[in-house]
């Protein structure tokens, strides 16, 4: 059998949230109104863009032995390997690059089994991995086990505002949850609404797609000005549990994450752009490594710049990508995998 056929725009869409991702670490304290605007802006959506296209491809599972060994080592198992073998790589590199004490990175080690806001620097975003992974598990559960799709909206809004209202509560007293698991239960409802939408994507006319593309975009620029005029406190910082306010990350995350949607399309339909499917293609290397690779611009005076952290951080572990991807497709590669 061949392999199965990407979906462009899926490809885009990612590759639209993973330049956001970076640019939103590259611009972060850094001094400016301007800047502030723009980091607050992007973490509105980026996050949730993820979540919900978690959910395109998920599928129900039998309350079987084989439904529960799908879930569990298909879809859970990988995730939490790549958690934790990159995790281990990227804790040595910081340890030598950033010329850290063993005291230190052996502490690292440990916050690497708790996860979530305990990690920072290299492995600042690798709480999304952890709670992926746990909404991955929660929402195929809910497809599962809830035939009707009202009602698996209905819990997944109740555990949805469960989720709001942990943010301020502590972990027998640690001020973060292992894994952020309580951002997990934010993460269902965008996961279910990416389920969903997924399948009525395709058969909504391309026109009214249109409309509610300018429609959305300018309710976005609309709420930037609000925000930029100090009209509008709305603040989504997932990873520390942050929110301001639960209702507005109900509805807006939702609403500009369909607009990316639509704009992905519209890049496919004008005949698609190859770099921009490659980075689509490779969001999870760019995910893990450019933090690390952020810190090749202190190398230099002169690189020492946000806009500079912007380009490697991406160009770096696409350059990462490349490599891997030949090495995979070289015929001496496959030798080595066929004698093994």
């Amino acid at each position: 059998m061949g392999a199965k056929k990407r979906i462009l725009w899926v490809d885009y869409a990612k590759c639209v949230g993973i330049i956001a991702v970076v640019t939103g670490h590259a611009i972060n304290n850094v001094s400016g109104k301007s800047l502030d605007v723009a980091y607050n802006a992007i973490y509105w959506w980026h996050m949730p863009l993820f979540f919900m296209m978690g959910g395109f491809f998920l599928k129900q599972i039998s309350p079987t032995s084989e439904g529960w060994a799908y879930l569990l080592g298909h879809r859970i198992k990988p995730l939490i390997k790549a958690y934790f073998l990159n995790g281990v790589i990227l804790i040595i590199l910081s340890h030598f690059f950033r010329q850290q004490s063993w005291d230190y990175t052996l502490l690292y080690f440990a916050r690497l089994i708790y996860g979530g806001s305990t990690l920072n620097n290299y492995l600042s975003v690798f709480w999304y991995m952890t709670t992926y992974a746990i909404a991955i598990f929660l929402t195929t559960l809910l497809i599962s086990y809830v035939k009707k799709a009202w009602l698996q909206f209905a819990v997944a809004i109740a555990i949805f505002f469960l989720g709001i209202q942990l943010q301020d509560m502590t972990f027998f007293g640690n001020e973060s949850f292992p894994w952020d698991a309580q951002i997990a239960l934010l993460a269902v409802f965008w996961m279910l609404l990416g389920y969903h939408v997924f399948k009525l994507f395709t058969k909504i006319s391309w026109k009214y797609k249109v409309i509610y593309a300018v429609f959305g975009l300018s309710f976005f620029v609309f709420l930037i000005y609000l925000y930029a005029e100090g009209e509008l406190d709305f603040v989504l910082w997932l990873k520390s549990s942050t929110i301001h306010t639960g209702l507005q990350a109900f509805f807006i995350p939702p609403l500009l994450c369909l607009v990316v949607f639509i704009g992905s399309e519209m890049i496919e339909r004008a005949g698609g752009f190859l770099p921009l499917k490659f980075i689509g293609q490779n969001t999870d290397i760019i995910m893990f490594y450019h933090r690390a690779a952020f810190d090749i611009t202190t190398l230099s005076a002169f690189m020492d710049h946000w806009y500079f952290r912007i380009i490697i951080g991406l160009a770096a572990p696409i350059l990462l990508a490349w490599v891997i991807q030949w090495f995979k497709n070289n015929h001496f590669w496959h030798r080595i995998r066929i004698q093994d």
